[in-house]
């Protein structure tokens, strides 16, 4: 039972695959995935896929143009060899913002790649290897205009590409006009599971292939039409056997998908449209790539800044000395004491500096400033004095009001906070526990107590 389930599975997915490509047209899915072009296909998901093979027994042409007219008029087509092994093909396919993806797994016992292709006459189609027939525009032209191109690779990763040539698209005689040597920018892989030139049994081949739209003039969208021909050229037999006129041999054995051995006539390609589309967010990074370095570059500014206050206060926060760590007199700013040093009086009119000016944010410049003192003296001073800096000598003025206010009961903690200039309460609870040794909640209820 279990067996006549699986038969069934199989069957539904040929004709499903069968039936969207004889019916009507072909859908290509989006992927936002960037392969490594290497011939392997690890890193491929489970996209668009069609398994054909070769069928022919002849040379079989779908065209009204006569043979002598593509191939040369001495050329006899009797000649052509069978192939020893017949060639089985998946190919597959997806496309991004950037690249139409491709794949051929050709299933493959002989593998033959002798020729090399010349700048005058290319010849890597008489080599094991694939041809991919694309019309940007979907036009479906019966000749191959400048919209059309012809991809080439062969099992060992030489290419070619050929472009409609404007010159000849009118000329009757010509029936496929193109022209070799377009530089065409993209990129191919090939891996060989086999040995070439020899009669030991092989395995397979896989060239993949990524096509930048770009460099073949198309902006990628959804629902964008195209017309593909997927075609392979297979040679069981090495060069000194067969029979080459010009660019023809004897050797080459070439199918596509569609059944037919001669290529090169977009009325006869597969249409194909364009399915998926990026999300939202892969668009906007797109139209904003550009932009992306200068935003990271001022997230991290912005971090470091960030990152530097928090560790300052950190580091100020361990330098703060504590309540007992601090002599009295030298924050006592109601004091009129006449026997006070110099250090002293200066400290104390600090103090009352500070407090005048206790809702505010003060620097130890500007405290500096209004005593008339430069900043180096007045850091030298609280350092002689208080073992700390004039940044913390000022915390501690406040702080010591913060704690009279709270004391008093003339305010809760977040009022203190902001009525002694502190940038919030949540600081401001810190710092106090450090200097006092007890939080301001646990310094009010302390209190409370006492009085």
């Amino acid at each position: 039972m279990l067996k006549f389930i699986l038969y069934g599975l199989i069957l539904l997915i040929f004709f499903d695959c069968l039936a969207q490509t004889e019916k009507g047209v072909i859908e290509i899915p989006y992927s936002n995935k960037r392969l490594t072009i290497d011939g392997n296909l690890n890193d491929w998901g489970k996209y668009f896929e069609y398994s054909f093979e070769d069928t022919l027994h002849s040379f079989r042409t779908n065209t009204n143009y006569k043979l002598n007219e593509i191939f040369p008029k001495n050329f006899n087509f009797k000649n052509l060899l069978q192939p020893k092994s017949k060639n089985r093909v998946k190919f597959r396919a997806f496309w991004n913002r950037e690249n139409f993806y491709c794949a051929f797994i050709v299933k493959d016992k002989h593998l033959f790649a002798e020729h090399h292709g010349r700048i005058d006459k290319p010849l890597v189609h008489l080599n094991d290897g694939i041809e991919l027939y694309i019309d940007t525009k979907g036009e479906g032209s019966p000749k191959m205009d400048i919209n059309d191109y012809q991809f080439l690779i062969d099992i060992r990763n030489n290419s070619e590409v050929f472009k409609g040539d404007l010159k000849e698209i009118l000329a009757d005689t010509v029936a496929v006009p193109k022209d070799f040597a377009q530089n065409i920018l993209f990129h191919s892989g090939v891996k060989i599971n086999g040995t070439l030139n020899d009669d030991i049994e092989d395995s397979s081949y896989v060239i993949e292939i990524a096509i930048p739209f770009a460099a073949i003039g198309v902006e990628p969208k959804t629902n964008m039409k195209m017309h593909l021909d997927v075609c392979v050229n297979d040679v069981d037999y090495p060069a000194a056997q067969s029979v080459e006129v010009e660019e023809a041999s004897t050797a080459m054995w070439p199918f596509n998908w569609s059944g037919y051995s001669d290529f090169g006539y977009p009325k006869y390609w597969k249409e194909v449209i364009f399915t998926g589309e990026p999300g939202w967010f892969e668009v906007i990074s797109e139209e904003y790539k550009t932009k992306w370095f200068g935003i990271y570059i001022t997230t991290v500014f912005i971090s470091l800044i960030l990152i530097s206050f928090l560790f300052y206060r950190t580091y100020k926060l361990k330098r703060l000395p504590s309540n007992s760590e601090i002599d009295a007199r030298k924050i006592n700013f109601d004091s009129a004491e006449n026997n006070l040093s110099y250090n002293e009086k200066i400290l104390q009119k600090a103090a009352k500096f500070i407090v005048a000016n206790k809702n505010k944010y003060l620097r130890s410049e500007d405290v500096a400033k209004n005593l008339g003192i430069s900043l180096r003296t007045f850091q030298r001073i609280t350092n002689a004095e208080l073992s700390t800096t004039p940044t913390n000598y000022i915390c501690v003025i406040k702080l010591k009001l913060a704690a009279d206010f709270l004391k008093n009961k003339a305010g809760n903690i977040a009022e203190a906070s902001y009525e002694f200039g502190f940038s919030d309460p949540s600081y401001f609870s810190k710092i106090f526990k450090k200097h006092f040794k007890v939080s301001p909640s646990e310094f009010i209820r302390k209190n409370s107590r006492t009085a």
